[in-house]
């Protein structure tokens, strides 16, 4: 797949100063940069997208999570490692943050406390924040024995936190605990977050909360049906969760590696995880029993997560990891029913993000897409330069007319 050539129009950087509060400040670029490019479009008639890319960040910052405050500010949270000897590595969680929607923001907020690589955020409708996060067992700071998962909470828009291990009972004693990215706010106000062992036979628990998730006392195992036989790997780790307007549960969840859970008819081209896929499960008893649906797109892709735009559209952002010449965080439009949603992966594909170099084994992170209140769109994602150095970077858009 062969890309348009965009032109790339003047940038502008400038250097912040350091705010009256004292908070340090990124360097931001203020002017507009490469287009959005629209492949095999069907809705959306234009064939690029105008955008602003504003970089933040130091080099090594990954796979930046964001969401929007109940003030208006906006909050990224990103991670980064280093090698400590003897084996082990640290992990280290830095929050970001704008004022100005994205244009500009300082940080970084080092958090030491909060435990756990790829950190991921979601927020409720009164501003409570969770980051899900796992601790791997080579981190020096881990003492359990085994890759451990984490839920970070914060109601001080992400002053403090406090932290909890997900550590289920029933789950088998030294095995890799993994969650669902997200933590999902259900219509009746109440809390849910998806819990799995990384591991053949995985064990699958849901945890529930009442009281904005200061306590999660409903636990309840999960079964998910077709999974193959023998399948060696994680159910609901790095799930995205979302209801539907009826109450319908659906996730979405990454699967296979090394051809353990293939697109029907076809073989995974790929030999390691970074050839994993999506498909779509649902529960109609609140979380106990989950139905497969359907495949969503191809090899390679991961990393989903919905925004909703109105009017009953939905958009669905994704990594293009591996498996294509261009790498890349990308989006795709979709529906909205009452029941569900629906996504044209074949159509209207947005390349959000194209500077990770062709020949790369490994794409950039995240791009998770938040919506402001005037349209305005903001997908926060990592790339890889030349020398595997990754970046961070925002890009602000809105999606066209469409037909």
């Amino acid at each position: 797949m062969t890309l348009p050539s965009p032109c790339r129009l003047s940038a502008v950087c400038l250097s912040l100063v350091i705010s009256a509060t004292g908070d340090l400040t990124t360097r931001t670029a203020f002017a507009a940069d490469a287009p959005i490019v629209v492949r095999n479009g069907k809705q959306i008639t234009a064939r690029s997208i105008a955008c602003r890319r504003i970089a933040l960040g130091e080099p090594e910052d990954y796979k930046p999570s964001i969401v929007q405050l109940p003030s208006g500010a906006l909050l990224l949270v990103v991670f980064s490692g280093e090698q400590v000897g003897g084996g082990k590595i640290r992990e280290i969680t830095r929050l970001y943050r704008s004022k100005d929607q994205g244009l500009s923001w300082s940080g970084p907020e080092l958090k030491p406390g909060l435990l756990g690589r790829e950190p991921y955020l979601s927020i409720t409708r009164n501003g409570t924040l969770f980051i899900t996060g796992h601790l791997l067992s080579q981190d020096i700071r881990n003492t359990h024995g085994h890759t451990a998962s984490y839920l970070h909470r914060s109601a001080d828009g992400g002053r403090t936190w406090t932290s909890l291990l997900l550590q289920p009972r029933s789950f088998r004693k030294g095995t890799t605990v993994l969650t669902a990215r997200n933590v999902l706010e259900l219509a009746d106000g109440s809390l849910m977050i998806g819990i799995s062992e990384h591991a053949p036979n995985s064990g699958n628990v849901f945890w529930k909360s009442t009281d904005g998730g200061k306590t999660w006392p409903k636990r309840f195992p999960a079964s998910f049906s077709g999974v193959p036989p023998k399948y060696p790997y994680t159910i609901l780790g790095e799930a995205h969760l979302w209801q539907a307007r009826s109450g319908r549960l659906h996730t979405i969840l990454r699967v296979g590696s090394a051809n353990s859970w293939p697109i029907k008819g076809t073989k995974d081209p790929g030999s390691s995880d970074q050839s994993e896929r999506m498909l779509t499960y649902t529960s109609d008893d609140a979380g106990h029993k989950w139905k497969f649906v359907r495949d969503l797109g191809r090899y390679g892709q991961m990393y989903p997560s919905i925004a909703r735009l109105g009017s009953n559209r939905l958009l669905l952002t994704f990594t293009q990891r591996a498996i294509a010449p261009q790498l890349g965080v990308r989006a795709v439009l979709g529906r909205e029913t009452r029941d569900g949603f629906r996504f044209d992966m074949k159509h209207d594909e947005l390349l959000l993000e194209t500077k990770t170099p062709k020949g790369m084994k490994s794409g950039g992170g995240f791009g998770p897409t938040i919506v402001l209140k005037d349209g305005t769109l903001i997908t926060a994602y990592t790339y890889r330069d030349a020398k595997n150095v990754k970046h961070a970077e925002v890009v602000r858009w809105q999606l066209p007319e469409t037909r």
